[in-house]
C-alpha cells in the first residue's frame, strides 16, 4: 500500500507544527508522561521535546511510522498497533494526552463488536465513529486530573444526533475550551475541525469554558495566549453549556437571534402516524362514487421535498377494510410528514383537500394547535434550513427514519404573525403554482426575518435541492 493509499485508508490528515505546539500549551503540557493516540508523523511528540520534564510516548497502527520516528529522539517509546485494542491497558496511566485521531468515513465506521463493547460510547451501538471512540480513549488513559487536547470533526460538538456525547463529556470531563478552526487547515480536506481541551476531572457548574472562531492559522497563537493566561473575553459556564445543543463558537458568540422565540414542533402541533395493514390484510376497494371510501395517502403522493399530488396514485380503503382506522384519518389543515424511506424521507405537504382520506403508516400526521399556521410550518420544514434539521435528526443504515419523538424535538422559529402568514402564503402559493426555485425564495424569505441564521443552522455553502435527499442518495448508491 502506497502512503498516499495508506492516508486515504485511515484518513490521514497531519497537523500543522503551529497547531501543535498551541495544543500542548493550552494544556500545560511542560512535565509527565504525555501520550498522543494516533501519533502518526510524530508532530505532537517532537513539539513536546521542548519541553525537558515531558516523558513523550505514541502508538499508531501505521508502522512505517512508526520506524520513521523510532529513528529519532523518540526511539523505544513507540507502539505499533490498533490504539482502541492495545491502549485499552493504560487505563489512568499518562498525565497528558494530545492528537488528532483518525476520522470515520461514513463507509468504514467501527462495527467490531469486541471493540464496540469496551466503549462507553461504543457499548450497545452496532456501529461508531472512530473518532468517538478516540475521545474516550484519549480520557480513558488520562489519571484523574489528567488533561487533554484533541481535534475533532465540528459534528460532535453540533449535530443533534449526536447530543449524547457531549452529554457523556458534560459528566465525565471539565471541559477548558473550545477553539473553531478554518477549512483547509490540513492539507487533503477541507473539513470543519474544533480543537476541544480539558480535564478528566467531574466538573462543576460554575466552571468557565473559553471558546473562540479563528478565522485564520496566524490567528490561532494569539489565541492560545489569552486562554492560557485566562484573559480571552468569550466564555461561558458549564451549567449554561449544559442546556445548549450546538456548542460550536459561532453559535456560542450569539446573543441576538434576531426572532422573539424558538418553539419545538411538539410545542406547536400534536403528532400521530397513520396506519396500513401489511400482507394478506392488505387490500384496496375498487373506486366508488360514495362518501364510505377514503383515500389512502402514501409516500408516492408527495412531490420532491413538498407538496401533494393525490392523483399520482389512488389506493381506496372502506371503514370495514383492516387497514382502515379513525385515528389515521385526515383533517384538513394538518400537517402530512414522510417519515422513513430513501428518496422521500423528510417530504411535508399540507393536507387541504375536501375528500375523505387517511395516511398510512410511512407518514407522521401534525394537528396544528390554535392560531398555529400549518403552511408556516410545513414552510419551516421544506426550507433547506428545516431540511438540513431534518438530516441531523434521521437515522438508519440503507433505509433513513425520523421518530415521532425526534422529529418533535424539532426546533422552529417564531415570528411576528405578519411575517409568519407572509411566509406561509408565498409557500402555499408555490406549491398550488408549482413554482421553480420555491426553495431558494424561501430560505432568502426566513433570513430576512431571522438574524445570523446562517450560523444558527450551517447548511452547506453549495445548496442542493434537498439536504437530506443528498444523504439518502449517497446510502441508496451503497445498496
Amino acid at each position: 500500500m502506497t502512503k498516499e493509499d495508506k492516508k486515504k485508508f485511515y484518513e490521514q490528515f497531519f497537523t500543522p507544527p503551529v497547531i501543535a505546539d498551541g495544543m500542548l500549551k493550552l494544556i500545560g503540557a511542560e512535565s509527565g508522561d504525555l501520550i498522543d493516540p494516533s501519533c502518526g508523523n510524530g508532530v505532537f511528540l517532537r513539539a513536546s521535546l521542548k519541553y525537558k520534564g515531558i516523558k513523550p510516548f505514541g502508538c499508531d497502527i501505521d508502522e512505517s511510522h512508526i520506524k520513521d520516528l523510532n529513528r529519532g529522539a523518540l526511539k523505544g517509546h513507540l507502539l505499533v498497533g490498533d490504539s482502541l485494542r492495545i491502549l485499552l491497558n493504560y487505563k489512568d496511566t499518562f498525565d497528558f494526552s494530545v492528537g488528532n485521531p483518525p476520522f470515520s468515513a461514513q463507509e468504514n465506521l467501527i462495527t467490531d463488536p469486541h471493540i464496540l463493547k469496551l466503549f462507553t460510547l461504543g457499548n450497545g451501538r452496532k456501529s461508531q465513529a472512530m473518532e468517538i471512540l478516540f475521545l474516550e480513549l484519549f480520557i480513558y488513559i488520562l489519571k484523574q486530573g489528567g488533561l487533554f487536547s484533541i481535534i475533532l470533526p465540528e459534528g460532535i460538538i453540533s449535530t443533534i444526533s449526536l447530543q449524547y456525547v457531549r452529554n457523556w463529556l458534560i459528566d465525565n470531563t471539565q471541559i477548558h475550551s473550545i477553539i473553531s478552526l478554518p477549512r483547509k487547515i490540513f492539507n487533503g480536506t477541507s473539513s470543519k475541525c474544533v480543537i476541544l481541551s480539558g480535564k478528566k476531572m467531574k466538573s462543576d457548574k460554575r466552571d468557565k469554558i473559553f471558546f473562540a472562531s479563528c478565522n485564520d492559522i496566524s490567528e490561532f497563537q494569539q489565541i492560545v495566549e489569552k486562554i492560557s493566561k485566562g484573559k480571552l473575553k468569550d466564555s461561558i459556564t458549564v451549567e449554561e453549556l449544559a442546556k445548549i445543543n450546538d456548542w460550536r463558537p459561532e453559535r456560542l458568540s450569539i446573543k441576538d437571534y434576531g426572532t422573539d422565540s424558538w418553539m419545538l414542533l411538539s410545542e406547536l402541533v400534536t403528532l400521530r402516524t397513520g396506519f396500513v395493514k401489511y400482507g394478506k390484510e392488505r387490500y384496496f376497494n375498487v373506486e366508488s362514487k360514495t362518501q364510505d371510501y377514503y383515500q389512502l395517502i402514501v409516500a408516492r403522493n408527495f412531490l420532491p421535498t413538498a407538496g401533494l399530488d393525490l392523483r399520482r396514485v389512488v389506493y381506496l380503503i372502506d371503514k370495514n377494510n383492516p387497514s382502515f382506522s379513525e385515528k389515521a384519518v385526515l383533517k384538513k389543515g394538518e400537517i402530512l410528514f414522510v417519515r422513513v424511506g430513501i428518496g422521500c424521507c423528510g417530504r411535508v405537504a399540507v393536507f387541504d383537500s375536501d375528500i375523505n382520506a387517511q395516511a398510512d403508516d410511512w407518514i407522521h400526521i401534525m394537528t396544528p394547535q390554535n392560531g398555529v399556521n400549518p403552511y408556516y410550518v410545513a414552510s419551516w420544514i421544506a426550507s433547506s434550513y428545516g431540511q438540513w434539521l431534518i438530516k441531523q435528526m434521521s437515522h438508519g443504515v440503507g433505509t433513513i427514519s425520523i421518530s415521532k419523538s425526534k422529529l418533535s424535538n424539532m426546533r422552529v422559529p417564531r415570528l411576528s404573525n405578519f411575517q409568519e402568514d407572509e411566509i406561509a402564503d408565498y409557500f402555499r402559493n408555490a406549491m398550488q403554482k408549482k413554482e421553480v426555485g420555491w426553495q431558494e425564495e424561501l430560505d432568502r424569505r426566513f433570513r430576512k426575518y431571522i438574524k445570523n441564521l446562517a450560523v444558527l443552522i450551517p447548511f452547506p455553502t453549495k445548496k442542493s435541492s434537498c439536504p437530506l435527499r443528498q444523504k439518502q442518495d449517497q446510502l441508496a448508491a451503497t445498496l
